[in-house]
């Protein structure tokens, strides 16, 4: 059995046909008509102006065939378009719009904080893509906290599928819940997923990357905290150096550094080093950051 929404109200199709019998649509020219079905659902609508029963379907103003009922067995999403009811002078009957898509599956989560402890982000997506218009309620709560405690998650900049968690407590030891439901018309989902707040965290890449060529065949590197990491002073970070030449897989890494600064010595005349700066909280609470951003240095031949 399938769902239907159609124009706000909610239509049962069963093998086919209505589950109620054969629907008759009272004769709106000059409104358009939304359909939501499923991908692979039937759609069976019969279109009379109450006179005529010899009437024209047409998709995107193509003749189609001449039949009260517009019958589509199997959809696809070629079947999506402007369907139209017309009578044998030409005159319309009817429109609908018919959308093709599936219902939301849960969604997969994903959070971090880049920002610790002021926040964390929530991101998720659904797979498959459901095509429609989906929207999504996202809440979050401590564990033994009731339901009705449960605190909005906002919006994170614009994003539909993102939002942001304030206030959350440092150091528990019951998780906290972010309950995502997706919701379209042809049904809902709802994922609940736990996290301490102090296994998530995982800064923004550093900025400000520079390197300075020295002598000695030597390269001093500096580089700036993440600005999103909103107190480094309180809440320090520590850093990784990764660098390499010719190849990334020749890569090798040196620290953790509790400075924004350190020198590359013992490097060879000639080649061209690549840098990249990662950090991670001082206390190794959760994720390294990704990578900076590559910067290079030649290491002259003189």
């Amino acid at each position: 059995m399938c769902l239907i929404y159609f124009f706000g109200a909610l239509i049962v199709i069963t093998n086919g046909v209505f589950s109620q019998g054969m629907t008759t649509l009272p004769p709106k020219q000059n409104a358009v008509r939304d359909l939501f079905v499923a991908v692979g659902s039937p759609v069976k609508i019969l279109c009379t102006d109450g006179e005529e029963i010899r009437v024209e379907w047409r998709l995107n103003s193509s003749v189609l065939y001449s039949s009260p009922i517009l019958y589509i067995q199997n959809t696809s999403l070629k079947d999506q378009g402007i369907y139209t009811c017309h009578q044998q002078n030409g005159d319309l009957i009817q429109t609908l719009s018919l959308h093709l898509g599936y219902p939301p599956s849960p969604p997969d989560v994903y959070c971090w904080s880049p920002s610790y402890p002021k926040r964390a982000i929530c991101s998720w997506t659904l797979n498959p893509d459901p095509i429609l218009p989906t929207h999504y309620i996202a809440t979050y709560r401590s564990y033994s906290d009731p339901l009705s405690s449960a605190q909005q998650c906002q919006k994170w900049e614009e994003q539909d599928s993102q939002c942001v968690l304030e206030e959350l407590e440092m150091f528990e030891r019951e998780p906290t819940l972010i309950n995502i439901t997706a919701i379209n018309a042809l049904g809902s989902a709802t994922r609940i997923w736990p996290f301490i707040f102090e296994d998530i965290v995982k800064p923004d890449p550093p900025v400000n990357v520079t390197v300075m060529v020295m002598p000695g065949r030597k390269l001093s590197v500096q580089w700036g905290p993440p600005p999103t990491w909103l107190d480094p002073v309180n809440f320090p970070l520590k850093y990784t150096v990764k660098f390499y030449w010719g190849k990334p897989d020749t890569a090798r890494t040196l620290g953790p550094y509790e400075s924004n600064k350190m020198v590359l010595s013992g490097l060879v005349a000639g080649r061209t080093y690549y840098i990249q700066i990662s950090a991670k909280d001082f206390l190794d609470g959760g994720q390294s950051s990704n990578w900076s951003a590559l910067i290079s240095a030649t290491i002259p031949v003189n």
